[in-house]
């Protein structure tokens, strides 16, 4: 008789719990449907001047073809400059840069030898760059990236007098091979840009991607560059999006249009997924407490849900497949707007993976400890 009330009690507790956490994921789908709708706005028509600051480490196979791809782009060469912190490689990168700098006069490297700062060594040649800078507006993106013909000019178009940041989207770039691994890492990407450009569009920036990134000088002298998050060893996007949004009035912006987009080299083993992943998620320990929060109901709604379908089956599969339809109807919206495909089988397989991604991998990310390319 006991265990039967007490299993009865259990089962209406876990009823309650996951309604009120549904409650809670259907208002902040609603939010995000809502951000996302905001996206597009005014832009503007100036050509503004770029300074694009490339931190790399042992980067001879990536390199030159980054470097390739910014200086076939379609805007005044007089209007941005590239500059390309060596920090302490022990390979060729050096001199595959300095081949580029003797032949465009908007191609700079500085070299980093050592780091004797308490910066974490990232930030640290990122702050080297800035600090080279000549132009207002910053750019960032990554050695193993390749930057579209028309990426400044969208940025450029960003730029309103009110704005004083502009993310954007990074897809992995494949070959012709269709794999589960490779639906999974374009559909983990594509679920967390998603998620970043609907947060900006809500002017809830929260999340980005520092290989499509762009401030100006005036955010980053305000929030006083990354001294404020240098306790993380990644974090120079997301962690300083969010410096943007608390201690400035300035405009976040997410770019859609395709001629945006940044395509980047992705993981090419599973050890490498997890040591790239674990690394950026190890940056949300330092998140605001707000988006703490958060990220902690979307998990432990996940988690309950789990739990229920071993404790009250049909509770559990109900309220799984609640927040499964509501994540196809959001992953529906942004395959509009990112121009991205995938088919009903890939969507239920890569969350289900997602889901033993986010509790096996996650917790990685706060308990070990990383370095930037040692």
């Amino acid at each position: 008789m006991f265990r039967y009330f007490d299993a009865v009690m259990i089962e209406t507790l876990l009823f309650w719990v996951l309604t009120a956490l549904t409650i809670f994921y259907a208002i902040i789908h609603l939010f995000a449907w809502r951000g996302l709708k905001n996206l597009v706005r005014q832009k503007s028509d100036m050509l503004h001047s770029f300074s694009i600051v490339i931190a790399a480490r042992n980067e001879e196979k990536n390199i030159a073809r980054l470097l390739d791809s910014l200086f076939r782009m379609d805007y005044p060469k007089d209007k941005f400059e590239v500059i390309v912190v060596d920090d302490r490689s022990n390979d060729s990168t050096k001199e595959i840069v300095k081949k580029f700098e003797q032949q465009a006069s908007n191609v700079k490297i500085i070299s980093i030898v050592t780091n004797d700062t308490d910066m974490p060594h990232k930030k640290n040649a990122l702050r080297t760059g800035i600090q080279n800078a000549r132009f207002d507006i910053l750019t960032f993106t990554d050695a193993d990236c390749i930057v579209p013909k028309q990426w400044l000019k969208k940025l450029s178009e960003q730029f309103t007098d009110e704005v004083g940041a502009v993310a954007g989207y990074s897809p992995f770039e494949f070959d012709d091979q269709k794999t589960p691994f490779n639906s999974f890492l374009r559909y983990e990407e594509f679920k967390g840009s998603i998620t970043a450009a609907a947060a900006i569009g809500g002017n809830n920036a929260f999340m980005c991607t520092g290989r499509n990134f762009a401030y100006r000088r005036k955010v980053y002298d305000a929030v006083g560059g990354f001294e404020k998050i240098k306790q993380s060893v990644s974090g120079d996007d997301d962690l300083f999006i969010q410096l943007i949004r608390r201690e400035t009035p300035w405009e976040v912006r997410y770019m859609t249009s395709p001629e945006s987009f940044v395509i980047t080299r992705p993981p090419l083993t599973f050890n490498e997924l997890v040591n790239q992943r674990t690394r950026h998620i190890s940056a949300s320990k330092y998140y605001a407490p707000r988006v703490k929060f958060f990220f902690g109901l979307s998990h432990i709604y996940l988690f309950t849900s789990i739990v229920a379908l071993f404790v009250a089956p049909l509770f559990g599969l109900i309220f799984l497949l609640v927040r499964i339809n509501g994540d196809a109807l959001f992953i529906a919206r942004g395959k509009e707007i990112f121009n991205e495909e995938f088919s009903v089988v890939e969507f239920f397989r890569n969350e289900f993976l997602l889901i033993l991604y986010l509790f096996f991998i996650g917790p990685m990310g706060f308990l070990k400890k990383y370095e930037w390319k040692l």
